[in-house]
């Protein structure tokens, strides 16, 4: 750690002597300099098809969720956390072994764990962007839930009104919070001249909720094929508590299961904690060993893979 200090603040030395000695016209060239290929980045960044993609694929969840954070936003705090999680696992995963071939007693060797570095670096990595798609899912779980009222609230101002739009704009007031929010959106874009169903077929696709995609074939089948509406719309209400229904016996039987998962997990590291605490030197006798590294990583491993279970468990529509 000392070592990875001198050269930060020997670098930040130098490039501030760098800065100090060069002229008014020298900083201008190098500010246009970087300026230029910074340009140049943007530009094959924008014609590359797989970042296009990602971006897109990122402004769909930014619209689910309603954060006001930008791509480039998103890229600084994924950099800024790959560096802090970096400097942790310097401290964490560094450990000073006693020397035998030296005869004095206090000689000790710096052992580095790379591989643990390496993970706990990239999980820093993708931090803000794993945070996004906890909220995205959270997002939609709620919307998940509040989708049978939401849509038994449109069928009842439907029956009043005789108009399906319509019946969804009043509904609007009545809504759930999250789901209320999301369908002013669609107002708000079909009164800036977008087609009712083309937005909702939007969503439904940014979605990925089944009700949803239900409740575009509705708008579809009572404007092109003449069905009956009501008669639709009572079919949706229907199929959205049987698939709860359905989901919720699914989970049920998953609950144990996923239980003792999570009890395991905080065993396993409990057991870690109070090892390093109570019985430090036997830990450290571990870590000395040619296995030591692998036991830390195989912690560290297992923690990832339980929480991604428990994540798709939670991300399970209601």
């Amino acid at each position: 750690m000392t070592l990875v200090l001198c050269y930060g603040i020997s670098m930040g030395l130098l490039l501030s002597v760098i800065a100090w000695f060069l002229g008014k016209n020298g900083k201008k060239q190098v500010s246009v300099f970087f300026n230029e290929r910074i340009n140049h980045f943007q530009d094959k960044v924008k014609n590359n098809i797989r970042i296009s993609n990602f971006a897109r694929y990122y402004e769909q969840r930014i619209y689910i969720t309603n954060l006001k954070l930008s791509l480039k936003a998103l890229f600084f705090m994924s950099i800024g956390f790959s560096f802090i999680s970096f400097f942790l696992s310097i401290i964490t995963l560094t450990e000073k072994i006693p020397n035998p071939t030296y005869q004095s007693p206090g000689a000790l060797i710096v052992s580095h764990n790379i591989f643990g570095m390496i993970i706990i670096t990239v999980i820093g990595l993708l931090m803000p962007w794993v945070m996004i798609n906890l909220i995205y899912h959270s997002t939609r779980r709620r919307l998940n839930k509040q989708a049978l009222n939401t849509f038994s609230l449109i069928l009842n101002n439907y029956i009043v009104r005789n108009n399906l739009e319509a019946a969804t704009w009043d509904s609007i007031p009545a809504m759930p919070s999250q789901i209320r929010s999301l369908f002013s959106r669609i107002q708000s874009r079909v009164n800036k001249g977008e087609e009712f169903g083309t937005v909702v077929y939007k969503v439904s696709i940014i979605l990925k909720l089944q009700s949803f995609r239900d409740f575009y074939n509705v708008i579809v089948s009572s404007r092109l094929a003449g069905g009956d509406t009501e008669e639709l719309l009572y079919r949706l209400t229907d199929k959205i508590r049987s698939r709860k229904n359905r989901v919720q016996s699914i989970k049920e039987d998953l609950n144990p299961l996923i239980s003792k998962a999570v009890a395991f997990t905080l065993v396993m590291i409990l057991t870690y904690l109070v090892v390093s605490l109570v019985w430090p030197d036997s830990l450290a006798l571990v870590k000395q060993s040619s296995l030591g590294h692998l036991y830390t990583n195989a912690i560290i491993i297992s923690v990832l893979i339980e929480g991604a279970l428990l994540l798709k468990f939670l991300s399970m529509e209601d």
